[in-house]
């Protein structure tokens, strides 16, 4: 087998030794077969090559080891050919860089634009799309003054995109009071950087076929999209941190999201994806940082059991709760300019009957 171990190792494991020899096959068989499918998968979803050549060029490979192997009755013609098969497309896949120049999709086009003087954040290409449909909208980019003594809270956005409660979309939204004195919010999402035509895919984000982006919109926007166009259950969580904290978090996303412009950087299904990234932000308040590798964070659906399992939104006393007082309830507003004072005061009322501000 291709797994290199010695046997005088365990000459003294005695009757043992058989079934260490059936267990290292075994594990050989798996990590070969493993790379296999990974190597298939690469090629098939490899970037900007239609998946079907992708997958028959991979047939034709593969097929080409195992006859070969067959014809020379040597196995280890088709062993070490999938792996040098599977390093090519790791070496085609490592090679590939992020770009911030491509002809994005027009609810892509702009990336906010940030500038910080006198305590006030001034932030350009705001998305505000008002939306009838995924396909028909107005389009609108404004500029928002956010007064960074004004900021007052952060919600945690979990939108539903799945029967199963693992999968989800993870976002967060900044509430703040304006110079005006009025109360108003932006939101902050990481998605892919979709091109024009282009949609997203599970497994074409596991080979570096989107750049990563933070979209930053006004709720209407961003949650008016996902509750009113997409009709997602959303659940928006209010994390009770102090408001020097909220400042902090509030400027290290808009670096990032200023950050990613200058080095781009490749979106990755499990491990650079909306809920790592809004995890990122949200470790450098915590005491005790979680792993982007946790479960919960993996399966971003379940990320409000850190919620309630941290105890950082008041006033529940079990997950049913907390996801049922949480719900956005949209039969009771439209998308219209005061979505986001709505979104809190009639949206976000089910079960406590209190209002949330």
């Amino acid at each position: 087998m291709w797994i290199a171990y010695n046997k005088v190792m365990f000459e003294e494991s005695g009757a043992l030794w058989p079934i260490i020899d059936i267990l290292l096959k075994l594990v050989g068989w798996i990590v070969w077969s493993l790379a296999l499918i990974w190597a298939v998968a690469g090629i098939t979803f490899f970037p900007k090559l239609n998946a079907k050549l992708g997958f028959g060029l991979a047939v034709v490979a593969v097929t080409t080891f195992l006859i070969t192997a067959l014809r020379y009755d040597d196995r280890h013609v088709l062993i070490y050919g999938v792996w040098g098969f599977d390093l090519l497309v790791l070496l085609a896949l490592l090679c590939l860089r992020p770009r911030s120049d491509r002809n994005w999709a027009e609810d892509m086009q702009y990336s906010v634009q940030v500038e910080f003087a006198k305590g006030v954040a001034t932030l350009h290409n705001v998305r505000d799309f008002l939306y009838r449909s995924e396909t028909d909208y107005t389009p609108s980019w404004v500029t928002r003054r956010i007064p960074l003594s004004g900021l007052r809270k952060v919600w945690l956005g979990v939108e539903q995109i799945s029967a199963w409660e693992g999968v989800a979309h993870i976002f967060i939204t900044f509430q703040y009071q304006d110079e005006c004195g009025e109360l108003d919010a932006i939101a902050v999402s990481a998605e892919v950087h979709r091109e024009v035509g282009e949609e997203f895919s599970v497994q074409e984000g596991l080979f570096r076929n989107f750049e990563l982006a933070y979209v930053v919109g006004t709720e209407r926007d961003l949650i008016g999209l996902r509750t009113h166009v997409r009709i997602d259950p959303v659940r928006l969580y209010p994390l009770m941190i102090g408001r020097k904290a909220v400042q902090r978090m509030f400027e290290d996303v808009m670096q990032r999201a200023t950050a990613l412009q200058q080095k781009p950087e490749f979106y990755h299904t499990i491990s650079n994806n909306c809920a790592s990234n809004m995890l990122y932000h949200l470790n450098k308040l915590a005491p005790t940082p979680i792993s982007k590798w946790d479960k919960r964070i993996i399966f971003s659906g379940l990320v409000d059991r850190i919620v309630f399992a941290l105890k950082v939104v008041p006033g529940v006393n079990s997950l049913k709760e907390l996801r049922e007082q949480y719900l956005v309830d949209i039969s009771q507003f439209d998308i219209d300019e005061n979505y986001s004072k709505r979104l809190r005061s009639e949206g976000l009322n089910q079960v406590s009957g209190s209002k949330v501000d």
